[in-house]
């Protein structure tokens, strides 16, 4: 790779990260058809997770909706009572005579061969897509550097040692990356689900002042929780997605790769916690028609499932392109400032001396 030449580039901005990803993609017509001769197995592996398994994964959340499985005791109603007071509620009734169907239909759906499926399909879109994020990666730091005249063969065989060098080190760090994002999408839902539950089942409440204001109280303080938590989110996910580039085309891999990126970002989270919200942004309007579909008729169509894929892999690929870029533009802002630091001790040296 041309550091040095990549090194020598101006400080870019928001917008600019975007143009020199571009720039990369559409003026190189050789690393767009490279790029969708690796796409095609992920594209079937993502085309077959659509259509095979989000149907099912729908229904948990339906049944998630209706019923909490895993309480069917606590799904309950308040029962008027006759009194003299006409909006009193002291009794509580379940919601089902027979509670149990609810538990074993989830566990039918979570069957054993939909497991192993799940997790047989989940492996091999993981490897072939850490494949092609090797591939994108690269290719477009060298097209970066300034060796854009490669050709299509030179193209497979740089991919080929890359792959060979450091497959290893980006599944460490794809894994490292894996388990913080779990981690928190874990404290997401956590925050999030007694809410639903409470906004679902309680509506009838909702004319009881004093219910009003501790669900108030109660929204504001865990609705701000989740706020701060999914910013923090899409701000670390910028730093763990940099790992992967920077154990991709640097030495460092896993937890030592994610350190580095967060070494290496602390001046520019805002560029990245911008640069992966636009991603989040599009991620969930690309999703949300196919998913609108699965939850109201049962399927998406087969046009519909192939459009979200293609959409998904053009994200990604144009994702891992700018985070490319952002890469080089932390690096650039901290030897500047290693630089400007090592200056000024020099010329505090000298005066002393003086």
């Amino acid at each position: 790779m041309e550091n040095h030449q990549i090194l020598s580039k101006p400080k870019l901005g928001f917008s600019a990260s975007f143009k020199e990803a571009l720039k990369i993609l559409f003026n190189h017509p050789k690393f767009i058809s490279l790029i969708i001769f690796f796409s095609f197995p992920l594209l079937a592996s993502l085309l077959a997770h659509q259509i095979l398994l989000h149907p099912t994964f729908i229904r948990l959340l339906k049944l998630l909706y209706h019923h909490d499985p895993f309480h069917p005791t606590s799904i309950v109603r308040l029962i008027k009572i006759n009194c003299k007071s006409p909006n009193v509620y002291c009794a509580l009734q379940p919601l089902d005579d027979n509670p149990s169907p609810p538990i074993k239909t989830f566990k039918e759906t979570l069957s054993q061969r939909f497991l192993i499926s799940t997790l047989l399909l989940t492996s091999i879109i993981f490897f072939l897509d850490l494949l092609n994020t090797i591939a994108t990666v690269s290719i477009s730091a060298a097209i970066y550097g300034g060796n854009s005249q490669m050709g299509f063969k030179e193209m497979l065989v740089q991919i080929r040692k890359m792959v060979a060098l450091k497959l290893k080190g980006a599944i460490e760090t794809s894994l490292c990356f894996i388990l913080l994002a779990s981690l928190t999408l874990l404290g997401l839902v956590a925050l999030s689900k007694d809410f639903f539950y409470i906004t679902k089942d309680h509506p009838f409440m909702m004319s009881d002042i004093i219910f009003v204001s501790k669900f108030t109280i109660f929204t504001l303080f865990f609705g701000s929780l989740f706020v701060v938590l999914l910013g923090k989110y899409i701000e670390w996910s910028a730093v763990w997605n940099m790992g992967i580039v920077i154990s991709i085309l640097d030495k460092n891999k896993g937890y030592i790769a994610i350190g580095v990126a967060s070494y290496l970002s602390r001046g520019s989270r805002r560029l990245g916690f911008s640069l992966m919200m636009v991603f989040l942004v599009l991620k969930v309007a690309f999703g949300l028609p196919c998913l609108y579909a699965l939850w109201n008729e049962g399927n998406c169509g087969v046009l519909g499932n192939v459009v979200f894929v293609i959409l998904n892999c053009v994200g990604n690929v144009v994702m891992w392109v700018v985070l490319m870029v952002y890469f080089y533009d932390c690096k650039r802002e901290f030897l500047e400032k290693k630089v400007d630091l090592e200056n000024t001790e020099k010329k505090a040296f000298e005066a002393v001396q003086q």
